[in-house]
């Protein structure tokens, strides 16, 4: 009778345990998908900080480079610079005239006056003389910080284009028989004129000759005088 009821109870143990473990199990379910899930989000939540991070400096990045572009962009935008012709010159003011009409400015002491890339006095400003005139804008006025003199005349000249044959040639003008049977025309040459073959290739003076075919592009000065600017030759040279 003591055997059984120890083998009841040894049952009664069994059953408590089985039924203690299967209480358990749901919760170590329940733990482990909690400890899954919150693995889960901390690396997803990781991840989405990463991302956050790198959308940041790349918005970073390019808000610099929009500030940066601006600001070079403001800086070539308030640059100004005109070319004219000087009207007027006295201590204080430069009176110059250009496409859109004429302009007092006013000489200030930190203003700079150049010649060949060397510093001049206002003195030294003539009427006719041509000038590039550079400043910049300040709310809307231009600042003028520099004018530089040049030795060229800018100024809009009459403009022939003749053919015709050399008929005399010297060191420093010649004349040409006009195809048209028309007098000879007399131009002279600068430092500026292009002399060139019948290919267009630029060439040496000296490589001209009387009787040669020969078209001219020159512009009057102010003398009245036609000085040429490009002399062409429309046939090869003779060898």
């Amino acid at each position: 009778m003591k055997l059984n009821n120890n083998k009841l109870t040894r049952k009664k143990i069994l059953l408590l345990l089985l039924a203690f473990g299967i209480f358990l199990l749901p919760a170590r379910l329940v733990f482990a998908q909690n400890s899954a899930t919150d693995s889960s989000n901390s690396a997803t939540q990781k991840e989405q900080e990463n991302e956050n991070s790198t959308i940041n400096n790349i918005k970073k990045v390019i808000q610099e480079k929009k500030t940066e572009l601006g600001t070079v962009g403001a800086n070539l935008r308030s640059e100004r610079a005109y070319l004219a012709k000087v009207l007027r010159v006295s201590e204080e003011t430069l009176t110059v005239s250009n496409y859109s009409g004429s302009k007092i400015i006013p000489l200030e002491e930190d203003i700079v006056i150049q010649k060949k890339d060397k510093d001049v006095k206002v003195e030294e400003l003539a009427v006719d003389n041509w000038v590039g005139v550079y400043g910049e804008m300040n709310n809307d006025n231009l600042k003028i910080k520099k004018i530089v003199v040049y030795d060229h005349d800018f100024s809009p000249k009459n403009k022939i284009i003749t053919l015709g044959s050399i008929a005399s040639i010297g060191k420093n003008d010649l004349a040409l028989a006009p195809r048209s049977g028309e007098e000879k025309l007399n131009f002279s040459f600068d430092k500026y004129t292009s002399f060139q073959d019948n290919q267009g290739e630029e060439i040496d003076f000296s490589d001209f000759y009387e009787d040669l075919q020969c078209i001219i592009v020159a512009f009057e000065d102010k003398n009245g005088n036609y000085v040429i600017s490009t002399i062409k030759a429309l046939s090869a040279f003779e060898k």
